[in-house]
């Protein structure tokens, strides 16, 4: 059986990657996936990247990690969660996780292939969610495919554009990994609110912003990201803005181009200088 309904590859060529997108797939089954395999895998990833935080967080100061003595595997084995939201992150360390992620997007390349060419830097994020869990205003500078496997949620996603994001939000990430944006009531009319039940899927657009609101049950999501060429020259130019200014040169802002537009010139100094440590 496939994981992805074909259709839904489809679907998702005439969009991508400019718009998000609804998928539907067959992993709800899949054994990986369970709580009990989670926890295992929880307990087998290095400890730093395994976080537990609070799960009512109104703005992303206040998304703090939960300290506590006991390990998360614990309440993810026990179901018992709560009052917490916990990511299992770069579980493509574990052999079984990875082949997982491959073979989604070994289905999913007649889609992202034609467009953005070969995957690279493929990542797997497993969210576990309380009910009720909100997870605040944010970006992320990947391609992403959100896979709900149990419970529910409201996805919004937002124009990865101003006023919602900006040049320095953007450089800021790519300098110090920092994601978190503010957020402003008048945002919420322009919000594409997906509605996600177990078996949907959502693709998520290069630095979209979103935001991510857990029903009454425990919710269970599988977050699988990866990068493409033109992504890398991106980042690599982004990073190199500082010193651009510093030079007097215009800084390179993704927004002022189209997306067949890429500062690769840009992304190779970053690389030279880094390699002959001018950088």
């Amino acid at each position: 059986m496939s994981l992805i309904e074909p259709q839904s590859v489809s679907q998702l060529a005439q969009t991508y990657p400019r718009a998000p997108g609804l998928l539907r797939h067959n992993l709800a089954a899949e054994p990986l996936l369970g709580l009990p395999a989670l926890a295992e895998a929880a307990r087998a990833l290095p400890r730093q990247q395994v976080e537990r935080r609070i799960h009512d967080a109104a703005n992303g100061e206040a998304f703090r990690l939960i300290e506590a003595d006991n390990h998360p595997a614990d309440a993810i084995a026990a179901g018992c969660i709560d009052d917490a939201w916990i990511m299992l992150r770069y579980i493509e360390q574990l052999p079984a996780y990875r082949a997982l992620l491959e073979r989604l997007l070994a289905e999913l390349a007649p889609a992202i292939g034609p467009a953005t060419g070969p995957t690279c830097d493929i990542k797997g994020f497993v969210f576990i969610s309380a009910p009720g869990t909100h997870t605040p205003f944010h970006f992320d500078a990947e391609y992403n495919i959100l896979f709900q496997i149990a419970g529910d949620k409201v996805f919004a996603t937002f124009p990865p554009a101003s006023p919602f994001i900006d040049l320095a939000r953007r450089e800021a990430y790519h300098l110090a990994g920092e994601n978190m944006l503010a957020w402003r009531a008048e945002y919420a009319a322009s919000a594409a609110e997906h509605r996600l039940a177990s078996g949907d899927a959502l693709f998520v657009p290069y630095c979209a912003p979103h935001w991510v609101h857990a029903g009454d049950a425990l919710s269970v999501s599988l977050s699988v990201t990866w990068q493409c060429r033109r992504s890398r020259a991106v980042a690599d130019a982004l990073w190199l803005n500082p010193v651009m200014r510093r030079m007097g040169l215009p800084a390179y802002d993704p927004e002022a181009h189209p997306d067949t537009h890429a500062p690769w010139l840009r992304a190779a100094a970053r690389r030279v200088g880094e390699r002959i440590g001018l950088l």
